[in-house]
């Protein structure tokens, strides 16, 4: 063999060579890309389940036709059960809404359930119809209570009034009676006055045959000439 083989060997070894480092460098470049797609792809999922929120409406009080229109029309799911009485639901329009979670005013992410618990109509006309009559019992049993208050107010201010007429008219009386009583004494003593000055004195008893004057005097001699001159005369 000649030695003019050894070349073609050289050349052999350097174009593998070249070979491989072309096939490392493509591999390298695949490798990267097959690292780099998954990546690129959870950041755009990521990015498409962010989560949107929405503020959660009052629907309590509202029928649950109603309530869950307008839940689902903001994208939220609905969940309803009767609270009360444990009842399948049938017909939305029948039931009434009388609690919800999420509250009303609440942030929730749209997709999320809103749960109502509802309450039967016909129900909800029961209790209505029971407490109103309540309240109309209620009503007129306190009229009623103020009515008799009323009215035992005025018998007992008839009754002091009563009283006090009474006391007035008995003391009025006893006045009457007084003063009568004091005229009648007065003008007893007045007659009794007038008779006495009217009367004739009595004739002084005498003492021992002695001259009584008309005023009393006892005149000291027994001559009844002249006797009781300065004394209104001899006492008949």
């Amino acid at each position: 063999m000649k030695v003019v083989t050894v070349p073609a060997v050289g050349r052999l070894k350097k174009t593998l060579a070249l070979t491989v480092l072309a096939g490392l460098m493509l591999t390298g470049c695949g490798g990267k890309q097959a690292v780099t797609q998954p990546t690129a792809t959870a950041t755009a999922t990521a990015v498409s389940q962010t989560t949107e929120t929405v503020v959660v409406p009052a629907v309590v009080t509202l029928t649950l036709d109603k309530a869950t229109d307008q839940l689902e029309k903001l994208g939220f799911k609905v969940e309803s059960v009767d609270t009360v009485k444990g009842k399948s639901i049938m017909v939305k329009k029948n039931w009434q809404v009388i609690s919800q979670d999420p509250a009303d005013g609440a942030q929730a992410a749209r997709g999320s359930t809103v749960h109502l618990g509802v309450k039967n109509l016909d129900d909800v006309a029961t209790e209505k119809a029971a407490a109103e009559k309540a309240a109309a019992d209620k009503a007129a049993a306190e009229q009623a209570a103020a009515a008799k208050a009323a009215a035992d107010k005025a018998a007992a201010d008839k009754a002091a009034a009563d009283q006090a007429a009474a006391a007035k008219a008995a003391a009025d009386q006893a006045a009457r009676d007084t003063a009568a009583k004091a005229a009648a004494e007065q003008a007893a003593a007045a007659q009794a006055a007038q008779k006495a000055a009217q009367a004739p004195a009595p004739a002084p008893a005498a003492v021992g045959g002695a001259i009584i004057c008309s005023d009393g005097y006892v005149w000291p001699g027994t001559t009844r000439q002249g006797a009781c001159s300065r004394h209104g005369g001899i006492a008949k």
